[in-house]
């Protein structure tokens, strides 16, 4: 018998499985399907645009069902990370992002479903029976997102350089008001009167 001495072990490459582009949600939810996958933050145009960099991907991971009251629903969770701009330093910005979803099937907000939704879903609205994948991962992203992004701790937007300014305005003696030449005016047109 021949002895090996070195055993190279090749691991597989694990493959992600990919979302398809549209699914019928209602169909889904009969099914009790899931959606398992990446997909690239760079198909998502609208959140896209609000970012640094569209590198990346963002990992899914949903299941529909009906639930005990037979409302179809459609839940689990998103995650990436995004790299935004620092509306304080307008330095970058990296926020890992890790979104619960728990959304409720409605065909018309004026569907009994909808008065009796729980209030831990939100309604997605699902007329017709296609809806895109992509769009439904963009949206619960979209809503996620900070109104205002900036980094947590102050000292992360001085490391990029910024200074917050001092406690307090800090008033010029020396300059005129702006608002001081209006003043004036205001009285002389009061004793005129």
């Amino acid at each position: 018998m021949t002895e090996i001495e070195h055993a190279y072990i090749i691991p597989r490459l694990m493959q992600i499985p990919t979302l398809p582009d549209r699914i019928d949600p209602w169909q889904l939810a009969a099914e009790n399907g899931r959606l398992d996958g990446e997909l690239r933050l760079a198909a998502l145009p609208r959140l896209a645009a609000l970012l640094e960099h569209a590198d990346g991907t963002v990992s899914v991971a949903l299941a529909a069902g009906v639930d005990e009251q037979g409302l179809r629903f459609v839940e689990g969770s998103l995650q990436t990370e995004i790299e935004l701009i620092c509306q304080r330093c307008l330095g970058p910005l990296r926020l890992p992002l890790r979104v619960a979803v728990s959304l409720a099937l409605i065909r018309a907000e004026s569907e009994p479903e909808f008065a009796r939704l729980p209030s831990q879903r939100e309604p997605l609205l699902a007329a017709g029976a296609d809806l895109a994948v992509a769009d439904l991962v963009e949206d619960e992203l979209l809503l996620a997102l900070p109104q205002i992004p900036r980094h947590r701790d102050a000292r992360e937007c001085e490391a990029a350089g910024y200074h917050a300014p001092p406690n307090g305005p800090t008033p010029d003696v020396g300059q005129p008001q702006a608002f001081a030449a209006l003043a004036s005016l205001l009285q002389d047109s009061k004793r005129s009167n």
